[in-house]
């Protein structure tokens, strides 16, 4: 199923694209404090944000990839993205997202949590989402239990660059 456009009280979540790259880059991807609890690293050029959003695309049809970009309806600026990938060892989809540093704490990010596992209830019929997040980053954890999420368990993730991260590990399930 493609990804719909959400909206909420704030924001429109849309299909990310290549087109979006020069903004990303320029408000998220090359901020090392975004990136520091994410599984990529900091893009170091504006290319290596097209090279993400290219892989993005190519997924546009898929059944296991969804990704959007947070729009904030106020000045239709782009502050973040995010989205649900089917994780086959936990035969589920993980919620994911970052948002920009100027909007941290603002409820944007718990905002596009909540439009997002609404949509994947309402229209893909999912009962059950992993969540994680580094546990130096508590901020994403009470995001997570805003939308539902419940803590499992001490865990870890890698990054895309091998790198493991000592994480938190939540559960949403769906009754």
């Amino acid at each position: 199923m493609r990804n719909p456009i959400l909206e909420t009280k704030r924001l429109i979540l849309r299909p990310i694209t290549v087109a979006d790259a020069e903004e990303i880059y320029t408000n998220w991807t090359s901020d090392p404090e975004v990136a520091k609890y994410m599984t990529w690293n900091t893009h170091p050029c504006v290319e290596a944000t097209i090279g993400w959003l290219t892989d993005v695309e190519t997924k546009i049809d898929s059944d296991t990839a969804y990704d959007w970009v947070f729009v904030r309806k106020s000045d239709g600026k782009l502050i973040g993205s995010g989205g649900l990938y089917f994780k086959e060892d936990y035969q589920c989809f993980e919620l994911g997202y970052n948002i920009m540093k100027d909007c941290w704490h603002q409820g944007y990010t718990t905002e596009a949590a909540r439009a997002i596992i609404d949509f994947a209830v309402k229209d893909l019929n999912v009962k059950k989402f992993l969540g994680r997040h580094a546990m130096e980053n508590p901020n994403s954890g009470k995001v997570m239990e805003k939308v539902g999420f419940k803590y499992v368990k001490d865990s870890h993730y890698t990054k895309l660059d091998q790198t493991e991260v000592a994480a938190k590990e939540y559960f949403l399930e769906i009754e």
